[in-house]
Order: structure tokens, then C-alpha cells, then sequence
């Protein structure tokens, strides 16, 4: 007897609008612990410092360096940016691939500033990994409507271009109330454009996989 063509095979994901629930509690959760790490003043503790993790061993910094800020305009601002994402992207990725994401367009802000920004002794926010997210739901959104996704794309990558050839948009440094490093924005697209494309790489195969059985 052939299955029905109505029964979705379980081992395929199909990212659609039921991600948006659990997107949003992952996005809450972000928000909250960085809320929190801003009102019990944990900026330096857990800031990216280079010495500190090549001296000190202090690891843990390349990924809380994302979750702490200068301040709360700075924080605000951070929040608002991850909350136009899911709203425009939630449906784009699974839950777990929206986390793989996130995580990987951290570790590739911290990693890449520990790389190739020697000179660079501290960093804190969020907006590296924004960008990660942004291009890694434009990528996935490829799939569902391919203008916007071009657009978002565009404008992910035009932005980040135009800063490390003229520097950070003045009025993001005067609310952030510091020096906008672009470095931590380029490094963090890479790593998430780069993330995503593997994620649907490794679910296309899967799904190859399933069909033929």
C-alpha cells in the first residue's frame, strides 16, 4: 500500500510557520540572558578580552562577548535588530538551525577578532552575530521567496562592504555610545552565510537520503 501523498514523511524538515513559537522563545532567551548580563553589570567579566583568553584561558569570553554591551542604548538596539529577524526570518530555518546559526556566527565573531585583530584588546554586542543570522535567513529564505531573500542578502552584505570601505555609520556610533567595530560584523556574516549553507547542505542530503528509502 503507498503511503499518502497528505502525510508528510517524519524524517524530513520542512522549515515553515510553525518554527515562528519556538524561533521566538530562542530569540526571548537571547534577549533575556543579555537584559540580565546588562542590569548585574557583567560587561567586563564577560566582554571579549584578548588577554584574558590568551593569558588566562578564559575561553567562554569568545561567545558571552556577544551577549554583553556598553550600555542599554546599545543593547536596546541590538534587541531591536534581533527582533526584525525573526520577524521577517523565523519560518525560514528550523529552531535548531536557527541555534547552530547563532552559535556559529558568535564563535566566528570571537574567533575571527582573535585571528585578525590583534591590536583590538576588547568587544562587546550582539551585532556580529545579527549579521550571521541575517545572511544565513536570507540564504534560507532563498528557498521560500526568492526576491525578498535577495533583497535581505543585498542589503546584508551592500551594508557590510560599505563599512570596512568607509567605516561604521556615524549615528550607530553615537547611540551605541562607541567605536562600531565592523571587523566583528563581517566576521559574523561569513560564519553564518557559511553555517546556513552547510545546514541545507547536510538537510538536502538527508532528505535525498529518506526519499530513496
Amino acid at each position: 500500500m503507498k503511503p499518502s501523498k497528505n502525510v508528510p514523511d517524519k524524517h524530513v524538515i520542512t522549515p515553515n510557520h510553525a518554527n515562528n513559537l519556538k524561533a521566538w522563545i530562542l530569540a526571548v532567551v537571547v534577549g533575556v540572558s543579555s537584559t540580565v548580563f546588562q542590569v548585574l553589570g557583567l560587561e567586563v567579566p564577560l566582554r571579549y578580552g584578548r588577554a584574558e583568553i590568551l593569558e588566562s584561558g578564559e575561553w567562554w569570553r569568545v561567545l558571552t562577548g556577544n551577549l554583553v554591551h556598553l550600555g542599554y542604548p546599545h543593547l536596546l538596539l541590538n534587541l531591536a535588530g534581533l527582533a526584525m529577524i525573526t520577524i521577517l526570518l523565523a519560518h525560514a530555518l528550523t529552531v535548531r538551525q536557527w541555534a547552530l546559526t547563532g552559535l556559529i556566527s558568535m564563535l566566528g565573531v570571537g574567533i575571527g577578532l582573535l585571528l585578525f585583530d590583534p591590536h583590538l584588546s576588547w568587544y562587546v554586542g550582539l551585532s556580529g552575530a545579527l549579521y550571521g543570522l541575517l545572511l544565513g535567513g536570507a540564504i534560507a529564505e532563498f528557498r521560500n521567496h526568492k526576491f525578498i531573500a535577495c533583497l535581505i542578502g543585498a542589503y546584508t552584505i551592500g551594508k557590510v562592504v560599505w563599512e570596512q570601505i568607509y567605516g561604521a555609520v556615524e549615528s550607530s556610533e553615537t547611540i551605541t555610545g562607541g567605536n562600531v567595530i565592523v571587523n566583528a560584523h563581517l566576521y559574523g556574516m561569513i560564519a553564518g552565510g557559511v553555517a546556513v549553507l552547510i545546514l541545507l547542505t547536510v538537510e538536502y542530503k538527508l532528505t535525498k537520503r529518506s526519499a530513496a528509502q
